[in-house]
């Protein structure tokens, strides 16, 4: 079975499973008996037929009913608005191989999830830098580099960037200086951004 194409044109691609759906020619219901019981996420209407996975549901954390198969699954990105496929590999791997609980669920596409662990990432090492008692002239640089993403990406507001040309002053001061032309690229950057 081919997947249909077009339908799919539109949405996200996953950097690993594509953006169509990946056909097993498996498709299950619940049963009223409770033997197959599909994610509760992933009902009639937003499961896609015929990609259903087994489950292995000793792997699975505990829960009140085990998922005994994953189907690809349409979302509609939090973040960007755009359509992707939350594949059933994809479930398996989460709920099985990193021990996420059932209850979790996906709401972003592939790519704002990767920007977002980025973001995290520059958050981490912008906390890092604050809070270092004997910065350098390129630990200040980088701090203020780390700042400017931060309110670039929205996680940080304007405000900051008063604090940010102060942190900047200083490397300013002297224009034969290693951080000078550095620092000025900086200044130019965060009138920019106050700008906008």
């Amino acid at each position: 079975m081919k997947p249909p194409t077009a339908e799919y044109s539109d949405f996200v691609e996953h950097p690993r499973y594509g953006k169509g759906p990946r056909v097993t020619g498996l498709d299950v219901a619940d049963s009223p008996d409770g033997t197959v019981y599909c994610h509760w996420h992933s009902p009639i209407g937003v499961r896609v037929q015929n990609t259903a996975v087994v489950a292995h549901v000793g792997r699975q954390g505990p829960a009140t009913l085990p998922v005994t198969h994953y189907f690809d699954a349409k979302r509609v990105c939090r973040k960007c608005g755009r359509p992707f496929l939350f594949f059933a590999e994809e479930q398996k791997y989460w709920y099985e191989e990193l021990k996420f609980p059932l209850e979790a669920d996906c709401l972003d596409c592939a790519p704002c999830r990767k920007d977002e662990q980025q973001l995290r990432v520059i958050r981490q090492k912008y906390d890092a830098l604050l809070a270092e008692t004997a910065r350098t002239e390129i630990d200040t640089l980088e701090l203020v580099g780390c700042a400017l993403l931060l309110v670039e990406s929205s996680v940080f507001s304007a405000k900051v960037l008063p604090k940010l040309r102060g942190l900047l002053k200083p490397l300013l001061l002297n224009p034969e200086g290693p951080s000078y032309v550095l620092a000025q690229a900086l200044v130019s950057r965060i009138s920019g951004v106050a700008a906008r």
